[in-house]
């Protein structure tokens, strides 16, 4: 507490209570929504610290500044269908000290909700009526809903847009309003009869129980006609360089009936078509207004879209201007990434990439995204035979996307599919360097697709959709096998299978759907990936196919959760993944398990934390690391896992928010054929609970906005794969001496999706 009135009451606590509302989803509701209603003068000002809360300059309890907070949450309830509500709050005064703290209680109750008895529409012209009754299956709002003012202004909206989708440019809410009745007439006529009577008292009684509302949604009187009347299009024209104040000479150029405005001729007239959804003489729709706008926006090749709706006086054709401002043509970018685990046992372990990257945002002069990455990257161990490198990674990778379907006859497609679609070729090369173990070189080239689309429904706000699809998928690796690593295989000819190079042919799929819940706090992600590898290719009888190629299929789902609350928040993550390589694969020494390079793995700081990086697993097995008769790494054809963390602020520095989090991991990775390696390396469900690792930590996480430095410190709470040395521990619950195991990890970005 700091700077309290003197000898004065002051605002400590204030809390929000609904009463006499039975269902508890509603009643959480309800609080969560009244709790923001409270004005800023009643509320305590706490600022968080390191482990603890401060109150600074705590407000003098004044019953006086209480009155608006009531007001506004009688607005609330009114807008949620609540009219007949009733607010008090109670004061209590603790001494603390020399401290009067006052807790301040608002007792809430509701009564009952005014719910939607009938609702009709009443539009003034027939054209618009039959519009609207052709679509009553779309009500955002129907008979026995709450008489709230959220869904029934999102109910207006939706006719504003029905009606802009039919060609009522010029519609706007302003034209529609509701009026409602919440009076039975028939009640107030008088009855001799005494049954009658009898009647409308109880249905008085029942109307006071659970009052309703007659909704009509009506159109006000309109004196300009041409708000009534229907669009055509008219004109298209293009001026793709509208911010360029110093050229005179311009051409208009058309193509595909759109006039493209031409100054220095920096972009092909051609490719503006498939960007745009209006064609002339077709009625005016706003989604295809919407979808336009979205399109040249996604381009990325322009920083602004600006789309004029220009209608022609006296007459029902509306030509389409279309302004776009260039984004700057090149783009250079770097990162750093680095990783830090370590270990009482097997020591350090530290990884540091560097990514230089450069942009061209209209390659070919056709808004093509082109972009060239370069990336190097260390991993270091333990000072051994006078080199500390263990692994070296260089790549390089380019792209080329374009803003078009390119596929012959597909022109329906573009004008049917209602979202974002893109053509990628990708050409990637890499040089992976295992010392003392192996090089593994890679070439990559594939054909793609992306697609990205939007929906809105009515238990989430927002979904966007991402599909991407690449065939072919192409991958050729080539694998020098060093003397260590041949010394290995003839101690372990179980891994003789494992390090191998080969060709993939494959076709992959991507789907990505992240989501946020109607109540502004949760979002959720789920992913799922599919790739297969030649089955078509594998019917082609050739040598070299035969003896590279890989015939197998993979499939992993993920799936996150973040629940938020006002400072903390949960995030939930499961992930299983399967990999099984095809018997017909011609090569014998191919068939038992997936290529190493398309493995799963664990450990790290973006999976199992109590683990470095690939010295988990497989399953239940003991094997040394290094030395005579190891097993360096650590793969698997199958790989489950699951992830809680629960993160809450600690404190600032300069204004820069440094967070906690405690978390809990589980998981492995295992072989799955039987043939692929020991008993305690196979997946069986019967083992699943003995297989599964578990490790549990804390950390602290620094948000410098554009990106977050992570320190994560896990200790192994259940290891079923240690090293011989401590094959006493293995599968033993805290069984560790806290530092023997435990590791340090240091990240950039936080784990997994969220």
């Amino acid at each position: 507490m700091k700077n309290p009135p003197e000898a004065h009451p002051f605002i400590f606590q204030t809390t929000v209570k609904v009463n006499g509302q039975p269902d508890k989803d509603e009643k959480s509701r309800l609080e969560a929504g009244l709790v923001p209603q409270l004005d800023d003068s009643i509320q305590s000002k706490e600022q968080d610290k390191v482990l603890w809360a401060v109150i600074k300059n705590p407000t003098k309890l004044d019953t006086g500044l209480i009155s608006k907070s009531m007001q506004n949450m009688h607005y609330y309830l009114n807008s949620q269908g609540y009219f007949r509500d009733s607010i008090a709050f109670t004061t209590a005064i603790k001494n603390a000290g020399e401290q009067q703290r006052a807790f301040v209680q608002f007792n809430i109750w509701p009564g009952p909700v005014t719910r939607i008895d009938s609702l009709s529409y009443t539009l003034r012209y027939d054209s618009l009526q039959q519009l609207t009754q052709r679509n009553l299956d779309k009500q955002l709002i129907k008979k026995g809903d709450p008489f709230a003012q959220g869904p029934i202004s999102s109910e207006m909206d939706r006719l504003v847009e029905l009606y802009r989708n039919n060609g009522y440019l010029r519609f706007s809410r302003s034209m529609l309003f509701g009026l409602w009745d919440t009076l039975d007439i028939s009640l107030l006529q008088p009855s001799l009869d005494p049954f009658e009577q009898a009647a409308q008292l109880e249905l008085l009684k029942k109307r006071r129980m659970s009052p309703t509302a007659n909704l009509n949604i009506r159109m006000r009187p309109v004196d300009d006609t041409s708000l009534l009347r229907p669009y055509y299009i008219g004109k298209i024209t293009v001026d793709p360089f509208s911010n360029d104040p110093s050229r005179s000479d311009t051409t208009l150029v058309f193509a595909k009936n759109i006039g493209v405005i031409q100054h220095t001729n920096k972009f092909k007239p051609r490719i503006f078509p498939p960007l745009i959804y209006f064609h002339p003489g077709d009625r005016y729709d706003q989604r295809r207004y919407t979808r336009t706008t979205n399109r040249l926006t996604g381009v990325g090749t322009w920083r602004m879209v600006d789309i004029a709706q220009i209608p022609r006086t006296g007459s029902d054709t509306v030509d389409i201007a279309i302004k776009l401002i260039p984004a700057k043509k090149y783009n250079f970018t770097t990162s750093v990434e680095s990783s830090y685990s370590q270990s009482a046992i097997t020591g350090n372990f530290v990884g540091i990439g560097l990514t230089m990257g450069l942009q061209n945002r209209n390659f070919a002069r056709a808004a093509n995204l082109m972009t060239t990455n370069a990336s190097y990257m260390v991993e270091l161990g333990q000072f051994t035979a006078g080199r500390i490198i263990q692994t070296q990674q260089f790549s390089l990778s380019n792209s080329i996307s374009y803003p078009r379907f390119i596929f012959p006859g597909m022109q329906s497609f573009k004008d049917n599919f209602r979202g974002n679609f893109r053509s990628i070729f990708t050409l990637n090369a890499t040089s992976t360097d295992r010392i003392y173990l192996f090089n593994l070189s890679s070439l990559n080239a594939s054909w793609g697709y992306e697609f990205s689309w939007h929906a809105k429904d009515y238990l989430t706000k927002n979904r966007t959709y991402t599909l991407r699809l690449k065939v072919p998928n192409i991958e050729y690796a080539y694998l020098v096998k060093r003397d260590s690593l041949d010394k290995l295989i003839v101690q372990n000819p179980s891994i003789k299978n494992l390090f191998n190079d080969g060709l993939i042919t494959s076709t992959i799929v991507n789907f990505i759907m992240p989501w946020n819940e109607r109540n502004g706090r949760n979002s959720s992600v789920f992913r799922a990936n599919f790739e297969e590898s030649g089955l078509l290719t594998g019917m082609v009888k050739n040598k070299f196919i035969d003896d590279n190629l890989y015939r197998f299929v993979k499939m992993d789902i993920e799936y996150a959760r973040m629940i938020r609350w006002a400072k903390t928040s949960f995030i939930t993550r499961g992930f299983a993944g399967l990999g099984y390589e095809l018997g017909s694969t011609p090569n014998p020494e191919k068939r038992l398990q997936l290529p190493f390079f398309k493995q799963y793995f664990a450990g790290g700081p973006n999976s199992m934390r109590a683990w470095q990086l690939r010295r988990l697993g497989p399953g239940s097995y003991i094997n040394n690391f290094t030395g005579d008769y190891s097993i360096p790494d650590r793969f698997g054809d199958m790989q489950l896992e699951a992830n809680f963390e629960y993160r809450f602020p600690l404190f600032k520095v300069a204004g820069i928010p440094v967070n906690g989090a405690a978390f809990t991991d589980m998981g492995n990775v295992w072989l799955v054929k039987k043939d692929a390696g020991t008993n305690d390396q196979i997946f069986k469900l019967g083992r699943l609970g003995t297989d599964l690792a578990i490790g549990s930590g804390a950390g602290m996480r620094v948000d410098l906005g554009f990106f977050v430095i992570r320190l994560d410190y896990a200790y192994k709470v259940k290891d079923p794969s240690p090293s011989p040395e401590n094959s006493i521990y293995q599968n033993k619950f805290f069984a560790y001496p806290f530092f023997k195991g435990s590791q340090l990890q240091i990240g950039i970005g936080y784990p997994f999706i969220f």
